[in-house]
């Protein structure tokens, strides 16, 4: 409100200066979804490097490639992604429950999490106390090492601990152990005894439950992804690792609604090839089959699988994590509007591809739309860089990964940067806002060499008037704001023209 001036004398007010600076949201925060032996389940769990993985999903990889897939994308150079641990029907946690002297239930030993993996957790009762309700108690975990040889791990030990839910050491608050929780058995009744002394004992075995469901109309990724709209604000890229009960028919039966839910999300979505793919004309065959229900320019695929050695023997894993990894590294080094591939897209991490294809052969796979990974002088290199929607046939504007990432980098910025609008008065002094607000975010892009043209005006335009907002779409309450950019195209083919010079030209 402008000041009332009363007295003579000089008013000082603080004005806006309508400058809100739009800050580039994150392009390469991955989300992997899929089976792990154990871990939180049915829930997105963030991991900022591979030992935090470790440390809640364990490297077991009996159930598929999650853990591999989540180790290339940290080895290739990711910084940050969700985990969305699927646990199929009948999951159950290992769980025991012990009585006290007084043969009624004191406390219950719990795996913390769903799986049989809770049976690894060994428990130890000493020195119960029924007056003062104190107990110790020792938690480990027995391992098997890959010598086939057994030993304790995570050991704790508490003494002194309490029934009594006043102590400061009750049993339910005092003891953390990553891999099991203690508590008061349910309906115990009051005074509870401590439970009686027990030697060495492994809780029962839990449940891994059943293979993911995907034959009811909302299958369990369909339940992962209603789940994550509502609890990760922001993740730019989606991998699906191969679990080992899907075959290839399944696992390309997910592909579909993924893509859409990455569309609703502002996502890309990275496809692994089928097992069953052994040779070009395999690969060019099957992918209008792949194409089917899928939205095309927010996914891609790249073949053929990587190879790892584990345990002396070699393994075939998607690539899928490790493009994600890729894709990170590329964007911090070079920015989203680099494609991720050519001679610096080396992936780590690995000991081979699958299959080593030609020039001439990778010269069949590339106009189809299908991203090569080639073994060159370099390394070992992602050689491609096209959509789904890449085929030479569709002649997509979305044809290249980079420009369709960049798209959705402009989009989400823009969609959080001018959150700010919604409710100001709908006229030219907020439409003046805009354009200085959003067209700051769009010249620093052309600065660091997002567009193509050598002066703003070429490479990029901001605009939001009379003209694109008139009186019918204000009486509605809506301002349109136009934004065009002029996307960097991949020279994805390098031409050189060589001449014999027929005699020397006089200088």
């Amino acid at each position: 409100m402008p000041i009332q001036p009363t007295y003579p004398g000089v008013y000082v007010q603080e004005v806006p200066s309508g400058v809100r600076t739009i800050m580039g949201v994150s392009t390469s925060i991955a989300m992997f979804i899929g089976r792990a032996k154990w871990g939180p389940d049915n829930e997105p769990f963030q991991c900022l490097n591979y030992s935090d993985f470790d440390r809640a999903f364990t490297s077991d990889n009996s159930m598929g490639d999650l853990a591999r897939a989540v180790r290339l994308f940290f080895l290739n150079g990711g910084t940050r992604c969700y985990v969305f641990r699927l646990t199929g029907s009948g999951a159950a946690q290992s769980t025991v429950t012990i009585q006290g002297s007084d043969t009624k239930d004191s406390v219950v030993i719990q795996g913390k999490y769903k799986g049989t993996l809770g049976s690894s957790v060994h428990y130890i009762i000493e020195n119960p106390i029924d007056g003062a309700g104190t107990f110790d108690l020792t938690l480990y975990r027995q391992v098997t090492d890959q010598f086939g040889a057994t030993q304790p791990t995570d050991k704790q030990k508490w003494t002194g601990v309490s029934i009594i839910s006043t102590s400061p050491r009750f049993v339910t608050n005092y003891v953390d152990y990553k891999w099991a929780t203690v508590s008061l058995a349910p309906g115990a009744v009051i005074p509870v005894k401590p439970p009686v002394a027990t030697p060495d004992t492994a809780l029962p075995p839990g449940n891994d439950g059943l293979a993911p469901d995907l034959a009811s109309p909302i299958t369990d990724y369909d339940k992962a992804y209603n789940v994550i709209d509502k609890e990760v604000d922001l993740f730019n890229l989606m991998i699906l690792p191969k679990d080992t009960a899907f075959s290839d028919d399944n696992m390309a039966s997910l592909w579909a609604k993924a893509s859409i839910f990455c569309q609703k999300r502002r996502a890309f979505l990275l496809m692994d090839p089928r097992s069953d793919w052994h040779t070009v004309q395999n690969a060019t065959d099957g992918m209008t089959s792949l194409r089917t229900g899928l939205v095309k320019d927010y996914s891609a695929l790249f073949f053929p699988c990587l190879t790892l050695t584990e345990n002396g023997s070699p393994v075939q894993v998607g690539p899928g994590g490790a493009i994600a990894g890729l894709m990170a590294r590329i964007d911090s080094n070079r920015g989203v509007w680099k494609a991720p591939a050519g001679t610096e897209a080396d992936i780590r991490g690995i000991n081979g591809l699958e299959y080593k294809f030609s020039d001439d052969e990778n010269g069949v796979l590339n106009p189809r739309g299908i991203n090569t990974l080639r073994v060159f002088p370099e390394g070992i290199v992602n050689w491609g860089a096209r959509t789904m929607d890449g085929d030479d046939d569709f002649q997509s504007e979305y044809k290249y990964i980079p420009i369709r990432r960049l798209a959705l980098y402009l989009e989400e910025s823009l969609y959080r940067g001018l959150k700010w609008v919604v409710f100001e008065p709908n006229d030219e002094p907020l439409w003046a806002q805009i354009r200085l607000n959003a067209g700051a975010f769009m010249h620093d892009l052309f600065r660091q060499g997002a567009f193509q043209g050598s002066t703003p005006k070429e490479a990029y335009f901001v605009k939001c008037d009379a003209e694109t907002t008139i009186q019918s779409d204000r009486d509605k309450g809506i301002v349109n704001i136009w934004v065009g950019f002029a996307p960097l195209k991949p020279a994805e083919f390098v031409m050189i023209y060589i001449q014999q010079m027929a005699g020397q030209i006089n200088q």
